[in-house]
């Protein structure tokens, strides 16, 4: 990271799933997606481990790895997300599903925060595997401290509910996260359109952006970024190019040098 200027991109990695490959999972297509828009942070959603559907892959590592970067996956449910799970607290270090970051250098700390709703659940017969049950999927914020500079910025990570009344309240509790730490970024797929989420959290800025969703014909921006203290939003902008049914949000930040 240089010292004044930040590009963070929210991600939905969607399991490592290619659409351009007929739905095949390819994690390279990802990787040359991530590697084009030369980011200093990632926060990743929709991210596997050791799941049979992705080749028992840890993604987030694989991806730090590929991209020369530090990897910090924080799972959000241990299990299969098509079948059946249970939070992830603790980790036992098996195949889970969660969200992750993508930094440059090491952070300094992580913190994993579970957010309000889900728990322990199975998918309905019968329903769409991104959509398990009545969402009792868990949902998880991580939180990561990180040296910019001659300071420090806190980055939290996210991927709410898409029941509305549900990632309200996610984002009410996330956006408490270290909310004193002076400059911070919350970034992620929070499945809000833009009115909702200035709403909701209204003492942070927001960065702008454009649609992120769907991929082949944008609607709603889902993915946001908000930012908080001494820190100047340069530009937001949706990137064309995905291998995911989102398509990544690319944020422009300028920190006091």
């Amino acid at each position: 990271m240089t010292a004044s200027d930040l590009r963070v991109v929210s991600y939905n990695l969607l399991h490592g799933v290619d659409l351009a490959a007929r739905g095949a999972v390819d994690l390279s297509a990802a990787v040359d997606v991530l590697a084009g828009l030369n980011a200093d942070v990632v926060a990743l959603q929709e991210a596997d481990r050791g799941q049979d559907r992705s080749g028992g892959a840890d993604q987030v590592a694989d991806l730090a790895d590929a991209l020369a970067m530090t990897g910090v996956f924080c799972p959000a449910l241990l299990g299969d997300p098509g079948t059946s799970w249970r939070p992830a607290d603790p980790d036992d270090g098996g195949p889970a599903y969660g969200v992750g970051l993508l930094v440059r250098g090491d952070p300094a700390a992580t913190e994993r925060v579970t957010l309000p709703g889900g728990g322990a659940g199975t998918r309905r017969p019968g329903a769409s595997p991104q959509r398990p049950g009545w969402d009792h999927e868990p949902r998880v914020a991580l939180a990561a401290r990180l040296a910019v500079g001659g300071g420090h910025l806190t980055v939290v990570a996210t991927h709410l509910s898409y029941l509305p009344f549900r990632a309200v309240r996610q984002l009410r509790a996330a956006s408490g996260i270290a909310a004193d730490a002076g400059a911070r970024v919350l970034a992620g797929d929070l499945n809000l359109p833009a009115w909702a989420v200035r709403a909701v959290v209204a003492r942070s800025r927001h960065a702008g952006g454009q649609p992120t969703y769907p991929a082949w014909r944008p609607r709603v921006q889902m993915h946001h970024v908000l930012v908080d203290g001494p820190i100047e939003i340069v530009r937001a902008t949706a990137h064309e190019r995905t291998s995911s049914d989102h398509r990544p949000l690319v944020v422009d930040l300028r920190l006091p040098g």
